[in-house]
């Protein structure tokens, strides 16, 4: 007959390896992915930084831009005339409700394009455009609606998301197709009087280091509640 002693060893040692199996899976995977953001957080900030120097450097023609593979964040100085109604864009104006004027340009050459002049508080109006300008501004690609932005008011002129196509069609009508980025002009260029202008800024969510921190965290967490069940296992032989 057996005794008591070794069969209790048994059965710890049963306990203990499916814990040390899963253990390990689950610190090879978090690992793995803390790992994975330190790299996202490399990559990331090396975007941001060529959006800055892209941002600092010696404007360039709209022409110049649209033939880059990716022309975003992209200064460039474009010759023309202001075109069409000015849209009024949901924004926030010095903490509060305001919105950002978007116009219509058609350059000397024919391009047209969408340029965003700035904002304006909520009840002021439409400061009126210049006549032919040359101006400058960044270049900016804008992404699809948002889970939770309203439905744009077209025929009220209150626009709550980037849609560009609908936008540009409010302007242009059927004249051409219009360039698909947006410009945005820098403070003081031509066509902002009037208007308060953000400086550019590469304002892109940078969330690795945090989430790199949160993954490594939880492994260590885990190393620990690990070595808590080994040791209670061994006081327990």
């Amino acid at each position: 007959m057996s005794s008591p002693a070794p069969m209790r060893e048994q059965g710890v040692r049963h306990r203990v390896w499916p814990v040390l199996l899963a253990a390990g899976i689950g610190l090879a995977i978090l690992l793995a992915l803390g790992t994975w953001q330190v790299k996202r957080l490399a990559w990331k900030e090396g975007l941001i930084a060529a959006i800055d120097r892209a941002i600092a450097a010696d404007p360039v023609s709209l022409t110049d831009a649209l033939a880059k593979p990716d022309p975003d964040f992209t200064k460039v100085t474009v010759t023309g005339a202001f075109s069409g109604p000015g849209l009024r864009r949901l924004a926030v104006v010095n903490g509060g409700p305001g919105w950002e004027v978007v116009q219509g340009f058609v350059t000397t050459d024919g391009a047209r394009l969408l340029v965003s002049r700035g904002l304006i508080p909520e009840a002021a109006a439409i400061p009126q455009s210049p006549a032919e300008v040359t101006t400058t501004g960044i270049l900016r690609r804008h992404g699809a609606r948002g889970t939770y932005d309203g439905d744009n008011d077209v025929a009220g002129n209150r626009w709550y998301w980037w849609d560009v196509p609908a936008m540009q069609q409010a302007v242009f009508g059927g004249q051409g197709l219009a360039t698909p980025l947006v410009l945005h002009l820098l403070p003081k260029a031509d066509g902002t009087a009037g208007l308060t202008v953000e400086p550019p800024k590469a304002d892109l969510r940078n969330n690795h280091l945090g989430y790199a921190i949160t993954w490594f965290g939880l492994a260590a967490a885990l190393v620990v509640v690990t070595g808590v069940f080994l040791r209670r296992n061994a006081m327990a032989r």
